[in-house]
């Protein structure tokens, strides 16, 4: 993988088009620049710089052809994607609020139940529009930092750095990645493993430290029921016995239905 040079406040990509504000973060990938669109009206975006080789992104132009036209209140949009000194870009519309990562770092305790059983519904939700079009768009790399809290408190899911279209993993985040994708195979329960350990997170604090890992061991005040809903989002097998035991969730929507049953029994 290659580490491309980090570009500097002013420096500008696409022929002058996209101007460097400043640098916001390594996003594993590759790195986020705010960045202005010269070429409309100085619009404020989000540019990804990725870190791949040009071998390694091979076909990535159909899947971002495909992403740019995909609208959702509560997805970041793909404005633009192209190649510039044999480095590929990503721009993105830039969604005002504080990540979810942030949010966490600032309480002194885990969040209440049922607010995290409303979040990872709400979440769980956009998931599955994206897993649920004529071709399934996988995010492969959910993670509290990857999730902005908007100052109208929506939840809007950011950064397609590594999402595909197709089902071969590209990139990892240790303690949040499922273990097929470790292992190069990419399906659209990987997000829900993902969600899963991000559901984690939030109950606890604390990174999942191994896949259907209890949160009670971190939390003991996590309701049994809750835990087990962990539990399972994030087991390491999607099935077992040759398929005759379900492991984990296979998709959003049976995630979703387990969340809603435990939040209405919660709230009564």
């Amino acid at each position: 993988m290659q580490q491309g040079i980090k570009l500097k406040a002013f420096d500008s990509v696409k022929d002058n088009r996209y101007r460097i504000i400043r640098f916001l973060a390594d996003g594993g990938e590759g790195y986020v620049y705010l960045a202005q669109d010269t070429f409309n009206a100085n619009q404020v975006c989000v540019i990804k710089q990725m870190f791949q080789e040009p071998f390694e992104l091979q076909g990535i132009e159909d899947d971002y052809q495909m992403f740019s036209g995909l609208f959702h209140p509560n997805v970041v949009q793909v404005l633009d994607f192209f190649w510039d000194n044999n480095i590929f870009y990503i721009v993105m519309n830039y969604v005002a609020g504080q990540s979810m990562k942030d949010y966490l770092r600032t309480l002194s305790a885990p969040m209440e139940e049922l607010k995290v059983l409303d979040w990872i519904l709400r979440l769980a939700k956009i998931l599955d529009f994206l897993h649920t079009r004529p071709i399934p768009i996988i995010h492969a790399d959910i993670a509290p930092d990857n999730i902005v809290i908007t100052p109208k408190n929506d939840l809007v899911i950011i950064d397609f750095g590594i999402a595909r279209s197709s089902f071969e993993a590209v990139g990892l985040r240790e303690g949040y990645s499922a273990p097929e994708q470790i292992n190069g195979i990419l399906n659209i329960s990987c997000d829900v493993y993902s969600l899963g350990a991000t559901m984690y997170k939030c109950l606890t604090l604390q990174e999942q430290p191994e896949a259907g890992f209890d949160p009670r061991n971190d939390n003991p005040n996590v309701s049994a029921r809750i835990a087990e809903i962990v539990k399972r989002a994030t087991n390491p097998k999607r099935k077992a016995l040759f398929g005759l035991i379900k492991g984990r969730y296979e998709n959003m929507e049976e995630f979703s239905e387990a969340i809603m049953n435990c939040y209405v029994s919660a709230k009564v």
